[in-house]
């Protein structure tokens, strides 16, 4: 009996060491556990934020979240988001991902172009758009032809050449938004009757005049010096201001001194309206003395038969130097 006693004391011994080890591990593991679980901070939209809107601080909070991997690609500098655009909506109490950030203007073209301007896109070939040398952020003045227009025998409008938007931006040429070049050294060189793609930032008004002007004529790109803001007044061209002299100009050397004349100094021709009863040869006797000056009346206002004069039509009479 003694020994069975001693026997049954040393098993609870061994049993109540065991369950104290036991207990001590399992409380050991919990303390292990709660040390292993932490929060970290992430940055969440405090408001819902639209699509491409600017971020500033008030738009910003941050919460507590646990320190999980699926939070290891959301911001949690704040830094790193205010001053940046939304690509995309973010609601409220949403963490940021950076592919839900614009990191620059150059990622969209909408953010390059002024709050008052419309970004329009014209083809431009090497002899037209400055032999493929212009890149984003360059301005460029936009001259554009316009050819001549008839009505049976009249011609309502000369062929025409009109200096018509200045100081333009380029913000794209194609799809490159930025400087740099996308070309690689494997492409092969662009051919300069190539056609290409240039987007100008314009006004509304003059998207107008040159979506009309590109469809009804040609136009062509003249690159600007850096930083020259100055734009000049013209009237354009046709073909009577290249094989005809206006008064004086025959010693003006520069534009300068051609601009700065008056308006009576460059005036070319006197402005008639054709009556009823009128021949070129009478409108060249009231207006030369003589009727053998019709010709040149007839070459001017581009008039194919002489005999064919519309009564009301305005022509131009030449002024002929003394």
């Amino acid at each position: 009996m003694k020994n069975t006693g001693q026997k049954l004391i040393l098993i609870s011994f061994v049993l109540a060491l065991l369950a104290a080890i036991t207990v001590f591990i399992y409380l050991k593991s919990l303390k292990i556990s709660k040390k292993a679980v932490s929060n970290t901070t992430i940055v969440v939209a405090a408001e819902t934020i639209p699509a491409r809107t600017l971020i500033d601080k008030s738009m910003l909070t941050t919460i507590e979240v646990t320190d999980n991997p699926i939070f290891n690609d959301y911001i949690k500098d704040s830094s790193q988001i205010i001053g940046k655009h939304t690509k995309e909506t973010v609601i409220k109490n949403e963490g940021f991902l950076k592919e839900k950030l614009i990191y620059q203007q150059d990622e969209e073209l909408s953010l390059k172009v002024d709050k008052t301007h419309r970004a329009v896109t014209i083809n431009a070939t090497g002899d037209s758009g400055v032999a493929r040398l212009i890149k984003p952020g360059d301005f460029v003045d936009v001259v554009a032809y316009l050819p001549e227009k008839t009505n049976g025998a009249t011609i309502i409008r000369p062929d025409i050449t009109k200096l018509m938007l200045q100081n333009i931006e380029v913000i794209a040429l194609d799809e490159q938004l930025t400087r740099e070049e996308n070309k690689t050294d494997e492409e092969e060189p662009q051919k300069e009757s190539t056609i290409f793609l240039v987007t100008l930032s314009v006004k509304p008004v003059d998207l107008e005049k040159l979506s009309l002007a590109e469809n009804i004529g040609n136009l062509k790109l003249a690159l600007r010096p850096i930083k020259a803001t100055d734009t000049i007044e013209t009237k354009g061209t046709t073909w009577e201001d290249i094989v005809v002299w206006p008064k004086g100009d025959k010693e003006s050397d520069t534009a300068d001194e051609d601009s700065s004349k008056s308006s009576s100094e460059k005036e070319k021709y006197r402005s008639y309206a054709v009556k009823r009863g009128d021949t070129l040869q009478k409108i060249s006797k009231a207006f030369y003395g003589t009727p053998d000056h019709y010709e040149l009346i007839k070459e001017v206002n581009h008039i194919k038969d002489e005999d064919i004069i519309v009564t009301g039509e305005m022509i131009k009479i030449p002024i002929l130097e003394e």
